[in-house]
């Protein structure tokens, strides 16, 4: 097949959007989805490690209208030694908003190896339903594990 300047064209096009499109590696991500506007889920930074590595506590800050009703999850992933991981899932449910962010500690107990000191990555998500519907909100980012 013979290349011409339209089949040129077309792959320097057709390799700009591909491009335009790719997160950069490494870039944080604290993403949010699905808002109604006046509700919100981040995850703190920081996490508090408990019972040498049993277990780390993840703040997560939740908003949402006054009424409403929301539950919470936070899942955390560590790589502590070559190939092995420390990972774990914490929830809390039927919670009644303020209208205010409220910091929810979730206490994420390791399954396999234990959490260790150091960078981690985290996942929450939030399920807020009241009289103006229902929304789901997620959220991911690193977090920092630490001794307390």
């Amino acid at each position: 097949m013979k290349l011409t300047k339209t089949h040129l064209g077309a792959g320097t096009l057709a390799l700009g959007a591909v491009l335009a499109f790719a997160v950069p590696a490494g870039a944080a991500v604290n993403l949010q989805s699905e808002s109604n506007g006046s509700s919100s889920i981040k995850i703190a930074k920081t996490a508090n490690l408990k019972a040498k590595g049993a277990a780390t506590v993840v703040t997560v800050k939740v908003g949402c209208p006054v009424g409403a009703r929301y539950q919470v999850g936070v899942e955390v992933g560590q790589v502590v030694n070559g190939n092995t991981t420390a990972h774990g899932t914490a929830y809390l449910y039927n919670q009644v908003c303020t209208g205010a962010v409220e910091n929810v500690k979730l206490h994420v107990l390791a399954d396999g190896a234990p959490f260790k000191p150091g960078v981690a990555y985290a996942v929450g998500s939030a399920d807020i339903s009241g009289p103006a519907g229902y929304w789901n909100l997620n959220t991911g980012r690193e977090i920092v594990n630490v001794n307390n």
